[in-house]
Order: C-alpha cells, then structure tokens, then sequence
C-alpha cells in the first residue's frame, strides 16, 4: 500500500464533481504541480509527493500516475502536489489512479490583496489551514476577513486534501475502464 497526498480544488469539484466519502473507492486523473505552478513550497511543502518520469509526459509512484503540467523537460525525480484534474491540460488519456479515500481535509488558505485598494487577491505563503471531514463537500465557502497593513484580507476554502491509498503493485487504468 501506498499513502498519496492529493489536493482537489473547490472550482473542480463545483464544476462537475461528485462528493465523496472516507472509505470510498474513486479514480481520478493527476496531474503533479510544482512549486513554480502555485504549489508553494511554504504551503505545501508537508504534502509534496516525489514520483519517477514514466515518458510521454507522465510520472509515476507506487499505485499513482499523474500528468507532467511543467513545461520543462523531465531530467531528475520530480516534486511537487498531486491533484486532481478533470479539465486538462494534457491529454486526457492520462491513467486514471485508483484507491481508497482514507482522510479528508476541507482546505482554508489566506488571500491578500496584491495592494492598497486592489481587487486582485493572491495566496498568502504558508497560510493553510485544514478541518477534517467525512465526506467532501459540493460547495465551499469565503470568509471576509479583516484589512492587513491596509490591504484586505480574506480566506477561503479551496478544496479538499485528501488521503488516497493505493495498492503498491496495481496498474493504473486507462479513463473509463
């Protein structure tokens, strides 16, 4: 068995996911995002995975398959945090990966306003805070939060992190098997 860390984010799910629920069996498409695609390290870093290239774009572990979303050509053992993609990019024949949901977390991450005034909010490094559940929820919440340094502030729930066991040895299976 195999234990993955695997982010799905709020906007997928609401768009066309199905909750789920700790001791579910689910296949999904990953794809693994490095630091230098929103993975920030300060956030993130406790729930990178580190996979092996596998050719054609993917990378691979124990039970798990994902889609190399960096641009750059894959030379040593790739890090960064598997997700779940339903929408590409990539094609979308990527091996669905197939385990057992053994914890979920309801992600909360601190947005700031990129200045004085702004619309425009951008993560807050290393601002994550996670709320155990049984089942995944649909739909996640904003909480307004109060101006920082005179920018505003906020947080917001941005997924789930779960926990995917994989049998070590399984192959992965192609979409729709």
């Amino acid at each position: 068995m195999a234990l993955w860390k695997i982010k799905y984010d709020d906007w997928q799910m609401e768009c066309c996911g199905e909750p789920f629920s700790v001791g579910d069996e689910v296949r999904w498409q990953l794809a693994l995002r490095t630091p230098e695609e929103g993975a920030d390290a300060a956030t993130w870093g406790d729930s990178f995975s580190e996979l092996e290239p596998a050719g054609s774009g993917l990378v691979r572990g124990p039970g798990a398959t994902a889609l190399w979303t960096s641009g750059e050509r894959i030379l040593a053992r790739p890090v960064g945090l598997l997700a779940v993609e339903a929408h590409g990019p990539g094609p979308h024949d990527v091996p669905e990966t197939v385990g057992t949901v053994r914890s979920i977390q309801v992600v909360t991450e601190g947005y700031a306003a990129t200045h004085a005034g702004s619309r425009t909010y951008a993560p807050v490094a290393g601002e994550r805070w996670l709320r155990a559940v049984d089942t995944c929820p649909k739909w996640f919440a904003n909480e307004p939060g109060q101006a920082r340094r005179g920018r505003g502030y906020r947080r917001h729930e941005t997924g789930v992190l779960v926990t995917l066991e994989t049998p070590v040895g399984r192959r992965d299976v192609s979409p729709g098997q």
